[in-house]
């Protein structure tokens, strides 16, 4: 069993907030427990909104929706966990040109706890609006 395993068997078992509604965590949790990121890349093979030289942004298709609305991510177009020089120098110009204007933040997770790491990939989103 791999480190990974390990810490995600681990959280599994504990109590752990989450920034999902009940209602997607469950969607979260069902996906996961049948198996299919165990067979192929979910980002690899999820629709592309919009696509850079190096980079696609994605939907989240599993957001954190008690807190954020929009939930997009932004992959390398390479199945890579770490980016290279190329992407990594994109990646900042698409920050400044596309990233500032539609989204407030950038998140990234740590290794240890990202739910696909051997894909590296980044969390933009906006914070939702208050329901009055």
């Amino acid at each position: 069993m791999h480190e990974e395993d390990i810490f995600c068997d681990t959280l599994s078992s504990m109590h752990v907030r989450t920034l999902r509604t009940p209602e997607m965590e469950a969607k979260y949790q069902e996906m996961k427990d049948s198996g299919i990121m165990n067979n192929s890349c979910r980002l690899c093979d999820e629709d592309v909104t919009m696509t850079f030289t190096h980079w696609r942004l994605i939907p989240n298709r599993f957001p954190y929706d008690q807190v954020f609305e929009p939930h997009d991510m932004l992959i390398p177009i390479r199945h890579t966990a770490d980016i290279n020089e190329e992407e990594r120098l994109e990646l900042e110009e698409i920050k400044k040109s596309y990233i500032n204007h539609h989204y407030r933040y950038i998140m990234e997770a740590t290794h240890s706890t990202k739910s696909i790491p051997q894909h590296y990939h980044l969390h933009l989103v906006e914070i939702k609006k208050e329901e009055i």
